[in-house]
Order: structure tokens, then C-alpha cells, then sequence
């Protein structure tokens, strides 16, 4: 197991974080989680002694999606506290990994005085103290240009559609592009679903 790296599970991001801990056969830690009576966060990183986090690489994963655990502005809180506190225990890198970063597809003003949120997003997310930033398939990776940490986009299409030709029998099968900006996106992934998927 590596001593050089840790990685934390945000509370909407559990089994992944597990999976990928077991994978890269590094150390687990979870955060505890619970609600004051008036609605605000208590979050705790689930360790006995900070020295479990200090001078290793701190790898955060937390979606920020809404789920089970909490509407976007509760999962972007938990982040915002988790990187905070890691920073605080003096990790020697933080890494966010961030499956789904909520209003991302809010990159642009199209109307006066309406906001960027998904640059302020990231504004925050590098103020908070992260070192570096992962996120799957955002829909605009030009905002990363409002940050000056390595930001990086996965492309999550090829290994999508391997799973779907490996394990569905698909019957010619039709990919719909949901609006303009993801017509690349979506022609590329049915290039990789097969030569002759439209």
C-alpha cells in the first residue's frame, strides 16, 4: 500500500472513492457527515490524527451532483469544507476529483447580470487550496482558463461505449445529440459504438 497518497471520500462519492483506493491500493478515509437542526453542515474527515493526512497527496473525490446525500449546493459545501481541512492538516498535494461538476453548463452570460457560475465554481474550488482538478465530460472545458491549477477534462466515450457494445446486444442502435455544443462530442461517441451507428 503507498504512504505517499490518501484518498478522501466526500460523502456523495463513497463507493467510488473505494474503488479507486482499491485499484490504486492506497489508504481510504472517510468524512463524517451530519446536519445541525438549523440546516447548516457539520463535516469531519474521519481520522485519529491529522498526521494521517499531512506531507501525502490528498486525493478528494466528491460529485457535486444532487443525489441521495444532498441537493448541488450541499455537495459543493462538503468539497469547499473537505479541501479547507485537508489544507489544514498541511497535505503535501491536493487533488479534486469531481465526477460531475454541478453548473457547469452555466459557463456563459447570455443576459445582463446574470452569472458565470461555472467559473466562479472552480474560482472557489483553487481558493480553497486545491492543487490540481479532475472532472468527467464538462460541458465547456474553456472555463478551466479561469483557474491557474492543472485542470483536466476526461473523456469518458470510448470506454462508455466498449461497456455498451461488451455488454448490451445493440440492435442498431442511434446516437441523439441532446443540443448543438454536444453535436462533436456525440458523433464521436458513436464513432466508437460502431463505424455505422448515425
Amino acid at each position: 500500500m503507498s504512504d505517499e497518497k490518501v484518498i478522501i471520500a466526500g460523502p456523495a462519492s463513497q463507493l467510488l472513492a473505494f474503488r479507486t483506493a482499491k485499484e490504486m491500493d492506497v489508504k481510504l478515509i472517510s468524512c463524517e457527515v451530519k446536519a445541525f437542526p438549523d440546516g447548516e453542515s457539520y463535516l469531519r474527515i474521519d481520522v485519529d490524527d491529522e498526521d494521517e493526512i499531512k506531507d501525502k497527496e490528498a486525493i478528494i473525490i466528491q460529485t457535486t451532483g444532487a443525489n441521495s446525500v444532498g441537493d448541488q449546493n450541499r455537495q459543493l459545501t462538503h468539497l469547499y469544507n473537505i479541501i479547507g481541512a485537508v489544507k489544514r492538516m498541511n497535505a503535501s498535494k491536493i487533488t479534486v476529483v469531481t465526477p460531475y461538476l454541478a453548473y457547469a453548463r452555466q459557463d456563459k452570460a447570455f443576459r445582463p447580470g446574470e452569472c458565470k457560475y461555472a467559473q466562479i465554481l472552480l474560482k472557489i474550488i483553487e481558493a480553497c487550496g486545491a492543487d490540481e482538478f479532475y472532472c468527467i465530460d464538462i460541458h465547456a472545458p474553456k472555463v478551466f482558463e479561469a483557474i491557474n491549477i492543472p485542470a483536466h477534462n476526461l473523456d469518458p466515450m470510448k470506454d462508455l461505449a466498449d461497456y455498451l457494445n461488451d455488454h448490451l446486444n445493440l440492435t442498431e442502435p442511434i446516437v441523439v445529440s441532446p443540443d448543438k455544443g454536444a453535436v462533436e462530442r456525440s458523433t464521436a461517441f458513436a464513432k466508437h459504438l460502431g463505424d455505422d451507428v448515425p
